[in-house]
């Protein structure tokens, strides 16, 4: 497999994790260990151990106790929790040669782990300002860490699914706004945006935005991204086929880092999806 092109953990979900390195370095497949990988004591160890191309991404590892990690919540204790987290993945990416390591945009509200994926219930009485304050303020405290380890920390955008919008949007860094907003504000070599395809689609729709139009407006803040697809409607993390969305941009952005990020994939559906994206881009 291309250096640049890597595979989520999530492909092989319900797998132990030895299985999954085993399968991965037998087939030399560069591993993205990601969220929904559970909780055990070893988990750093086993990935630094694990003899393939390999990062860390956002919620891993697993923390034993289960929180959303949410760089701009006005809960100290969370907003803290969530910033160590990230400057232990950086730690990760450094010792692991990693491209970078990223985490999703914040939050104006801070919502139950087993709410992530399905509708979320919130007050909309929320502060937006105070709450992208917080997110900036959280985002320059891990670029001083990413600093001095010389890696790059990106922001994923967020989704907004129809069922969690009436109007009111609790999500940062969800449309092409709110991104650029954030980038103007946070101007540093070391930021940058690991888009994330789907949730682009889904929050494009929810919006009634145009989603070319969307993905022209923000294409000089990406520096890597996450393929998958859907209907628009939700987040599922579908495989691609050749008429996912993106795949007449893929010359545009050969030189980046690409993610497949699709759910319970066989080798064969892994391999056809790689070189769909790889035969665009060249």
């Amino acid at each position: 497999m291309h250096k640049n092109y890597f595979v989520s953990s999530l492909a092989f979900l319900g797998q132990p994790v030895d299985k999954m390195v085993r399968i991965c370095i037998e087939n030399q497949i560069n591993l993205e260990f990601s969220s929904g990988m559970p909780f055990m004591q070893n988990m750093e160890e086993i990935y630094l151990n694990a003899k393939l191309s390999k990062m860390p991404h956002n919620y891993f590892p697993a923390p034993e106790t289960p929180f959303v990690l949410n760089l701009g919540s006005k809960d100290e204790q969370i907003r803290k929790k969530s910033i160590e987290h990230c400057k232990n993945g950086l730690r990760l990416s450094s010792i692991s040669a990693s491209p970078f390591f990223a985490a999703h945009a914040g939050f104006c509200i801070d919502p139950n782990p087993e709410e992530l994926g399905r509708k979320i219930a919130f007050s909309q009485d929320f502060d937006d300002a105070l709450h992208k304050k917080l997110f900036r303020e959280s985002v320059l405290e891990i670029l001083e860490y990413a600093d001095q380890l010389g890696i790059d920390f990106l922001i994923e955008n967020n989704v907004l699914a129809p069922f969690n919008y009436n109007g009111v949007n609790p999500l940062l860094c969800c449309d092409s706004g709110g991104i650029n907003e954030f980038f103007k504000e946070i101007n540093h070599p070391r930021i940058g945006l690991l888009l994330d395809t789907a949730h682009l689609k889904v929050t494009s729709n929810t919006l009634q935005l145009d989603l070319e139009d969307e993905l022209d407006k923000i294409r000089n803040t990406i520096k890597a991204i996450h393929h998958s697809d859907n209907n628009g409607e939700i987040d599922d993390n579908q495989p691609l086929g050749k008429n996912y969305w993106f795949l007449k941009h893929m010359s545009h952005f050969n030189s980046l880092v690409h993610v497949l990020e699709v759910k319970k994939q066989s080798l064969e559906e892994i391999n056809e999806q790689i070189s769909l994206l790889q035969n665009f881009g060249n």
